[in-house]
């Protein structure tokens, strides 16, 4: 008797996993995920790393987006822009 039930789990469980892969197949073909075929390009795992650091510390960010308004800023007080006296570019 407990020889058919570990057999049983053992199948269910096999089941359950082919199901899941089936699954991430399906979502890596749309392009939703990297699963098993396609490899994620190096500048994805950067952008996730990213991503996670700004939920683990969300005052960085915000210390960030504040100075790049600052720096808005200071760019739109009419001041001399990159390329010289008017803004433009010599040619």
């Amino acid at each position: 008797m407990a020889l058919i039930r570990i057999v049983t789990i053992a199948a269910g469980a096999a089941a359950v996993l082919y199901v899941l892969d089936r699954l991430l197949l399906a979502a890596e073909a749309r392009g939703w995920i990297y699963w098993r075929r396609r490899k994620a390009s190096p500048g994805t795992r950067a952008g996730a790393l990213m991503e996670l650091h700004a939920l683990l510390e969300p005052d960085r960010k915000h210390t960030a987006e504040v100075l790049r308004e600052v720096s808005h800023e200071e760019d739109d007080e009419g001041g001399p822009g990159p390329g010289g006296r008017n803004g433009s570019t010599r040619r």
